[in-house]
């Protein structure tokens, strides 16, 4: 598979194709860093926002209302992932970063929600698992946001 990368001149300048891009990150599973790389190798070429991204799949008036001890564990340690990861994309050159932790289902957050409010012209998502069980179960959340998304969707495998 190639990677192509447009750059569309306009009167000497450059067009940028991209301006926020949102890269979808579990903070649970298993290795993300080849979304991640990809996000921000486009994030860094087109100049444009990385948003990294997680939606934890639980109950959202869990963590909002009634945080528990669990609910507040998983928070932290979600928070401290994407930290983690936003300081990774800054060493990597990229210059606008932000960092977004929701809940509720992935596929809904992102596309639905996440989407329109941060004006993503491109998601940057893994594709596969490695067991595919796993796949079969959550795949779906990829594919869901392949079929929903109103902007472009890179998968990544």
């Amino acid at each position: 598979m190639y990677t192509i990368f447009i750059i569309l001149c306009v009167g000497g300048e450059t067009m940028r194709l991209y301006q926020n891009i949102l890269v979808g990150i579990d903070v649970h599973g298993p290795n993300w860093e080849k979304p991640f790389q990809k996000a921000c190798a486009y994030a860094k070429n087109q100049d444009a926002t990385l948003h990294i991204a997680t939606v934890l799949n639980i109950k959202a008036n869990t963590i909002q209302d009634r945080p528990d001890q669990k609910s507040e564990k998983i928070q932290n340690d979600a928070y401290e992932v994407l930290e983690n990861y936003q300081q990774k994309a800054k060493a990597k050159g990229v210059s606008h970063v932000n960092t977004i932790l929701n809940a509720g289902s992935p596929q809904a957050r992102i596309t639905r929600h996440l989407t329109p409010e941060y004006d993503i012209d491109l998601i940057i998502i893994g594709a596969t698992r490695e067991n595919r069980m796993e796949n079969v179960i959550v795949g779906s959340v990829a594919n869901a946001i392949v079929r929903e998304a109103r902007c472009d969707v890179l998968t990544v495998r």
